[in-house]
């Protein structure tokens, strides 16, 4: 016993000595580098926002209180125009920044350093603080114009009246950046999209949202979020709900990005208001057995892609591929002289950036399908912004078979006897396209007369709108006659011919009588 309380004293001591420098050492490791600037947290705290909700709050490195505070105030997904609620929060980040003084960490003392935008963190009084809000705000800065309206608010002993007329300003910009952002929408931008539901954009590719992982995500935030639980919380839960709605179609994803809602609420509507982009079409060759077992086929496919946000971000690491989008076409007058004039077409440069994508597609050739059926991808013709995109459609076309000939959903097989057959009977056996025996024959006595075909119902190709039913096998005879019969046997063949009954002594006769006159 005596052991472990000494080794419990020594690291009681231990940490007591060496605590406070490991905690130095490890908040001087969090921002020494680059990279941590805007990234890694110093800070870090749930707070109840003026929805109801948990807000991840943060000091980032380069931060001061201030700063993140209008940074949270500000961003869509836990924008706020409650003043009160912003120095509420900017007051507990401050006390938890003061609680870990002994970190080392401090914010800098000149904001955007090395850029032109460089100005110092600290100012004198709060009417600077106010004045350089403004100018920010001129420029539709609206987070930096929030920060230092805080700074300024967040000064101790400030005269009330000063007090009031710094919070009505801050309430005025805060209303200011989201009437600014829902301006913005209107053009599509899909970051607010992202940020409602708290996914991050791959900007590595341009290609559609993990549809599985929204799916999971907007339910756990429905629940969360659900008006039913949390009065405060409809306004967020309205804009997850629409979120969902656009990035999990990839259809309004796209007119989202290049038209804003009302293009997508158009489209919602039907589409009658908006343009269509030309139905793409490419032949696709089969086999008959294909056709008759069914199969999953691949095809390439190259498209023209809007290239998502690369208007608005054209920094993005997938833009670098992207080209201007085809513009739209205009007709215009040209005068000719002072009496004619000739319409010409022109084209209107978009601002919109595509992209060539070649794609992958499945094609499932369902069991009896035709010759000249479409197998149909909607929208995955070429795009254009502002306009619904075409299908994609693969017709398809089947080979020759060397036995095989399909009619309809019938099939017709020529087979060949021999007259001793024809005469005698036979039976066979037929490989069918999916390699199953069909038997078949005449029996013996039955006689098989040219041009005579047998049918076999049940044994024909799959009917498409029910593949577990069948057209028929149709079998035609062509019966292979001998090239010349030798005279030694023609006078026996005939006496067995009398004999069997098949012509009369009186035919015969006669038959030998114009023979002989011949």
């Amino acid at each position: 016993m005596a052991d472990n309380f000494q080794l419990r004293l020594h690291f009681c001591l231990w940490w007591i000595l060496l605590g406070p420098l490991l905690l130095c050492i490890r908040a001087a490791a969090v921002c020494e580098k680059d990279s941590d600037k805007g990234q890694a947290a110093v800070v870090q705290f749930d707070f109840i926002g003026s929805d109801g909700g948990e807000v991840s709050a943060q000091v980032l490195c380069g931060e001061d209180a201030a700063s993140a505070a209008a940074r949270i105030a500000t961003a869509r997904s836990t924008r706020t125009t409650d003043g009160d609620t912003v120095m509420d929060l900017a007051k507990q980040l401050q006390a938890k920044l003061d609680e870990q003084a002994d970190s080392q960490y401090k914010p800098p003392d000149v904001l955007d350093s090395g850029t032109e935008r460089e100005r110092p963190r600290v100012l004198k009084t709060g009417g600077l603080y106010s004045r350089r809000a403004g100018e920010h705000a001129k420029r539709k800065e609206y987070a930096p114009a929030v920060a230092d309206l805080v700074r300024a608010l967040l000064r101790p002993n400030l005269d009330p009246t000063a007090q009031d007329r710094l919070s009505a300003t801050l309430v005025d910009f805060l209303n200011k950046a989201e009437a600014h952002r829902a301006e913005s929408a209107k053009d599509g931008d899909l970051s607010e999209l992202f940020d409602d539901l708290t996914l991050v954009d791959d900007s590595a590719a341009n290609k559609n949202v993990d549809l599985k992982k929204l799916k999971r995500l907007y339910r756990d935030l429905s629940v969360k979020y659900h008006p039913d639980k949390n009065e405060a919380a409809a306004k967020r839960f309205n804009r997850i709900r629409d979120a969902y709605e656009i990035l999990s179609d990839p259809m309004k994803t796209m007119l989202f990005d290049t038209g804003g809602i009302e293009t997508v609420r158009k489209y919602e509507g039907g589409g009658g208001d908006l343009e269509r982009t030309d139905n793409s079409e490419r032949q696709m060759w089969i086999t008959l057995e294909e056709a008759y077992k069914g199969t999953l086929k691949k095809v390439g496919h190259g498209r023209r892609i809007v290239c998502r946000s690369c208007r608005l971000y054209p920094d993005l690491p997938r833009c670098k591929a992207c080209q201007r989008c085809p513009g739209e076409k205009e007709m215009r007058v040209r005068w000719l002289n002072q009496h004619q004039y000739t319409h010409e077409e022109h084209e209107i440069p978009s601002k919109e950036k595509c992209q060539k994508v070649e794609e992958i597609i499945e094609i499932n050739i369902e069991r009896g399908m035709g010759v000249g059926e479409r197998v149909n991808f909607p929208h995955m013709a070429n795009q254009l912004p502002k306009q619904i995109a075409g299908d994609f459609q693969v017709s398809i076309w089947i080979k020759d078979h060397n036995m095989f000939k399909r009619v309809g959903n019938d099939l017709i097989v020529i087979v060949h006897v021999t007259l001793f057959e024809a005469m005698l009977g036979f039976q066979r056996q037929l490989k069918h396209l999916d390699g199953h025996a069909v038997n078949y024959g005449i029996d013996r006595g039955t006689v098989l007369k040219p041009g005579q075909a047998l049918q076999i119902e049940g044994e024909g190709m799959p009917l498409r709108e029910d593949a577990t039913s069948f057209g028929k096998l149709i079998i035609q005879f062509k019966m292979d006659f001998p090239d010349a019969i030798p005279l030694a046997a023609a006078d026996s063949l005939e006496s067995h011919i009398v004999k069997l009954g098949l012509i009369t002594e009186a035919e015969a006769k006669k038959a030998k009588q114009s023979r002989n006159e011949l």
